[in-house]
């Protein structure tokens, strides 16, 4: 009970539903910005996606793989 009281106490200030947000502190994204940030992630995704390639090569299967005979006996 005490918490539903708490939600309605007076220090909680929410905006109505119907306000307008608050102007944007920075200007937006010029059009040579937006193509420079997306070419810069495509960059890193791609630089990634073969990262993960690689190394996903070079793993040892990890299903369908038995130990060596020689592994498997002890003394």
């Amino acid at each position: 009970m005490a918490a539903l009281l708490s939600a309605c106490s007076p220090g909680a200030e929410y905006p109505t539903v119907l306000a307008a947000p608050a102007p944007r502190a920075e200007e937006p994204m010029t059009a040579d910005e937006v193509k420079q940030a997306t070419d810069a992630l495509i960059s890193d995704r791609t630089r990634l996606s073969a990262d993960a390639l690689a190394a996903q090569a070079g793993a040892p299967a990890t299903t369908g793989t038995t130990p060596s005979a020689g592994a498997a006996t002890k003394p």
